[in-house]
This record gives structure tokens, C-alpha cells and sequence, in this order.
């Protein structure tokens, strides 16, 4: 038994001492490019331990896999195939997965060869590619339309989409993409709207970005340049001259002049526009060609009128068909301000045009503008306030573009009840539900 013992211990170490190490495969591929059905193939490759054995198996495209060769790496850690002839392996035409490695095949690494019956060559795999696409320059109310394809027609049935494409615009399954810019989207200088179209195929994916310049779609009022009176030599007392009418150049005669001073009084945009630019009037009165309103001694509420009679002033409220939105215009600077046209249009060409949106609009603006100038002059105020009104505004801007598409009575009504169950669960629901997981977390 002693016996036995030892010269099991001694053909162990003997096995320890004559068997390679255990090694992991680094690198692994054919030594060229190619080989034909003529040539032997040789395999190259790289361990992390020198002198060890690997093994090198074969998986025909029918899925049967057999031992290919073996060999031993040198004193680098580099090993090196004996040549095996293509033609005893290499039958059927397809792809062929050769496995590198030491102890387990699990452990090693594969590579996969193609015969297409002439030679073999390691496997090729196609890259899903965007062809580059050109900024596009349009206007207000034309159509932009544009073909997307792919660099390689191999890859079968690509899925075109857009990220933070501008609204109303669509690509469809064969990568047509098409665009009708509305008069939102234009504003008083060229407007660039940049966006990435996306494509997938086959567990991969490809973007390219895409910039379509919107051209300038409004003129914004300027001032005409007030030419300085030059003095002349006073050789001897003459008449003075007949004043000629001081109506101001941007004044319109066909409209009612009433109409700019109301735009005056009630839209501070265009109260700083005239003074800034027309300070040469003493008042929006004398530019637009209308006596100034006399304030005598008469109460509150009531106005003294040419004759000298005081008279009951009726405060109208703020023109609600047409208006302007205060809160939107304050936030956003600008009455011009794409965010400012979208809902105007909205109001306008939606709501305006059907019964069920006139009774919203209208109910709407009694309860909007008893608060609306007090938000307004608070954003003027403080430009804080003003950028958190701002950031407010933009989920209900985002969910009130729906609106754009209705045009019937039934389509106004039920989009406008969605938009409606959307701002109430962004603005109630949600802040609702995180005050109440806010007291659960805390009770327990």
C-alpha cells in the first residue's frame, strides 16, 4: 500500500512537470487575409502563459462542431498552426466558427469564417449608416419635403423616427420626411430649427443631424429718422408757418385711432416701443391725431369732457377676442414671441371658430384676466419670478400644440377636454400624488 502510494505521488508530479499550464487565449485569428481552396490554412495567436497547450475546434454551418488542431505556444506566449488544407475542411458554402483555447472551450475566443466556395475570408459585418443630409431653408406655410436613406441596402426593413423634431413634422417608413412650417413658427428674424433623425436595423442604430432654417416671416415697427431742423438767417420778421399735420409715420389713417391708444394703455411691449422710439410726442394722443383726454376736478370714475361737464367713465374690460395673453407676453419679452403666436392662433383659429370654444373663451378670460396684469407686472418686476413663471408655462405650451390640429366642432371638444385632463394632472395630480408619498413616507 506504501508502495502504491509513492509512485502515485511520483507520476503526479511527473504529470505537473510534463503537461503545459493552464493559459487564456488573448488573441486569435488566420495568419492572411484569405486563403484558397488551394492553400493550407494557418491559425495565429497570443496567451498569457508561455508554453501552453491550445486547442482549436470547428462548427460547420450545419452546426457540427469537430476538433481542428492543436498547437503549443512558445516561450512569448505566442502559438502557430501547421498548415491544414482548405479543401478538407472548407465543403460547404456558408459560414464556419473556429474556437481557440486552453482548458475549457467556454473559456477561449471564436472567430467566424465565410467559404463562398473559392476562398475563405474572415466574415464581414455591415454598419448601419445615414447618407449626410443638407440644412434646408423654407418659409411660412411651405412645405419642406426630403428623402432619408441608408449608406448600405443590405439592411432590410430600416425604421426611420425624429428626435425634437419641430411640431407638425413626420418621417414615414420609407424615410420621407415632410414639414409645413405654421406662422408660429416664424418670428420677426430667421428662426433655425435643428432636430436629429434616427434610423434602426437590425440591433443597430444611426443619427444624423438636420438644421431647417425657417426664413424671416414678420417686420418688426421702426422708427423713421427725425431730420434736425436747420437754422436759417432771420433777415426780417415773416408769418409763421401753417403747422402741417404731426401724425405719426407708423399711424394708419384707414384705422379707427383709438385702437393704438388702446394697444398703448393696455400693452406695455408697445407702450415701450413708442416712447423709446416717438419721443418727440408729448403723448400717444398727438401721434395718432386725437385731442388729449382734460381731467379736471371731476371724482373718481368720471372724466371731464370737452364742454366741461363731467361724464361717468365705463371701463371696458380688456378686449378678450383678439387681446393679447399678459403672462405668456411678459415671460417672453415679446407679443412676437413664437410661444405668444402659437397660443394666439390657437384662440384665433381653433377655439374662436366654434361654439364650444367661443363659451370656454369666454368663460376663460372673465376668471384669466381678473388676475393676469398683477403675474405680468410681477414678472416686469422681478426677473426671478419671471423665469419661474416661464419654466411653468412650458409643459402647458408643449400639451396646448395638440390643439393645432383640431378643426371641427367635435374635434375642438374633445381634444380641448384632453388638453385640459393633461394640465390638470401635470399641475394638480401630480404634485397631489407626491405630497401624499411624501406623508406615507414619513408615517412610516
Amino acid at each position: 500500500m506504501k508502495i502504491k502510494t509513492i509512485s502515485l505521488g511520483i507520476l503526479s508530479l511527473f504529470l505537473i512537470m510534463v503537461m503545459p499550464a493552464y493559459a487564456e487565449v488573448t488573441e486569435f485569428s488566420i495568419e492572411k487575409s484569405f486563403y484558397t481552396s488551394e492553400e493550407g490554412i494557418v491559425f495565429v495567436g497570443t496567451t498569457n502563459e508561455k508554453n501552453s497547450m491550445i486547442n482549436i475546434v470547428i462548427e460547420n454551418p450545419n452546426e457540427k462542431e469537430s476538433y481542428f488542431i492543436g498547437a503549443t505556444s512558445d516561450s512569448n506566449g505566442e502559438f502557430k498552426t501547421t498548415p491544414k488544407n482548405v479543401s478538407n475542411f472548407f465543403s460547404v458554402i456558408g459560414t464556419y466558427q473556429f474556437t481557440a483555447f486552453s482548458i475549457q472551450k467556454s473559456d477561449g475566443i471564436s472567430i467566424s469564417l465565410e467559404f463562398d466556395g473559392n476562398k475563405v475570408l474572415e466574415e464581414t459585418f455591415s454598419i448601419l449608416e445615414l447618407n449626410s443630409i443638407e440644412d434646408k431653408i423654407t418659409e411660412v406655410d411651405k412645405t419642406v419635403s426630403f428623402s432619408v436613406s441608408i449608406t448600405d441596402s443590405t439592411f432590410t426593413n430600416p425604421i426611420y423616427s425624429l428626435e425634437n423634431a419641430p411640431t407638425g413634422a413626420t418621417i414615414d417608413s420609407t424615410g420621407q420626411f415632410v414639414w409645413t412650417p405654421t406662422p408660429s413658427h416664424g418670428n420677426i428674424e430667421d428662426v433655425n430649427y435643428d432636430f436629429n433623425i434616427i434610423v434602426n436595423a437590425d440591433d443597430q442604430e444611426d443619427k444624423e443631424s438636420v438644421t431647417i432654417i425657417v426664413k424671416k416671416a414678420y417686420e418688426q415697427p421702426v422708427a423713421e429718422p427725425v431730420a434736425e431742423p436747420v437754422a436759417e438767417p432771420v433777415a426780417e420778421p415773416v408769418a409763421e408757418p401753417v403747422a402741417e399735420s404731426t401724425i405719426a409715420s407708423f399711424v394708419d389713417t384707414s384705422k379707427d385711432p383709438q385702437s393704438y391708444v388702446d394697444r398703448y394703455n393696455n400693452e406695455e411691449t408697445y407702450k415701450e416701443w413708442f416712447d423709446s422710439n416717438y419721443s418727440q410726442y408729448s403723448s400717444i394722443y398727438q401721434a395718432v391725431g386725437l385731442e388729449e383726454p382734460k381731467f379736471g376736478i371731476c371724482g373718481y370714475g368720471t372724466l371731464l369732457n370737452p364742454d366741461g361737464v363731467c361724464e361717468i367713465v365705463v371701463t371696458e374690460p380688456i378686449e378678450k377676442e383678439g387681446g393679447g395673453c399678459l403672462i405668456a407676453t411678459a415671460s417672453y419679452g415679446s407679443e412676437l414671441a413664437p410661444q405668444v403666436q402659437m397660443l394666439r392662433e390657437i384662440r384665433d383659429n381653433q377655439l374662436m371658430n366654434t361654439e364650444s370654444g367661443s363659451a370656454f373663451m369666454t368663460t376663460f378670460n372673465e376668471a384669466y384676466y381678473s388676475f393676469s396684469p398683477y403675474i405680468a407686472d410681477m414678472e416686469r418686476e422681478s426677473p426671478v419670478f419671471k423665469e419661474i413663471v416661464k419654466a411653468s408655462l412650458t409643459p402647458m405650451l408643449s400639451t396646448l400644440a395638440i390643439m393645432e390640429s383640431a378643426e371641427s366642432e367635435s374635434e375642438v371638444l374633445g381634444l380641448g377636454l384632453s388638453v385640459i385632463a393633461l394640465n390638470l394632472g401635470m399641475y394638480i395630480g401630480l404634485p397631489a400624488f407626491g405630497i401624499v408619498k411624501v406623508i406615507q413616507l414619513r408615517k412610516n
